[in-house]
């Protein structure tokens, strides 16, 4: 989950699975450093404070949202949990999935336009190819009776 409202767009669709199967939901924010800076690091001490307190200010924010989802799914009867990580948003949520050993990763993709990887969204396409659990897509052309 990003904090946007597409990034919400499985929600709907996780809620229900929950709801019938008993689950437990698990919303993981993967906050990505600033690579830029960290590689800088040697030459500045200042970009590494700065990009230390980026990664500071950005996982604290990932935090509150993830609280405030997870508040919501609660007052519909729902278990959640929250984790945020730091590094690759890919290798963070598979790496994730595998420790708690979810039964499903469900994702929602940008769906940015072109082909391969960029049809979905590099984070999304890796997840798809490399995880070793299920995958359920949420892309902004996914249509439901139930969660337009």
């Amino acid at each position: 989950m990003d904090g946007t409202k597409l990034g919400e767009a499985s929600l709907p669709y996780v809620e229900e699975l929950a709801t019938i199967t008993k689950g437990v939901v698990i919303l993981v924010q993967v906050v990505k450093p600033n690579y830029d800076n960290a590689i800088a690091d040697s030459h500045s001490s200042d970009l590494d404070k700065i990009s230390k307190e980026y990664t500071a200010h950005a996982s604290t924010a990932a935090s509150e949202y993830l609280t405030s989802v997870r508040q919501r799914l609660k007052k519909k009867g729902i278990p959640a949990e929250s984790i945020v990580e730091v590094g690759s948003p890919a290798e963070k949520v598979m790496a994730c999935a595998r420790e708690k050993n979810v039964d499903l990763i469900a994702l929602s993709s940008h769906g940015h336009p072109g082909v391969g990887q960029r049809l979905l969204g590099s984070v999304t396409y890796k997840i798809l190819h490399y995880s070793d659990r299920p995958v359920f897509i949420v892309t902004p052309s996914t249509k439901s009776a139930n969660h337009e």
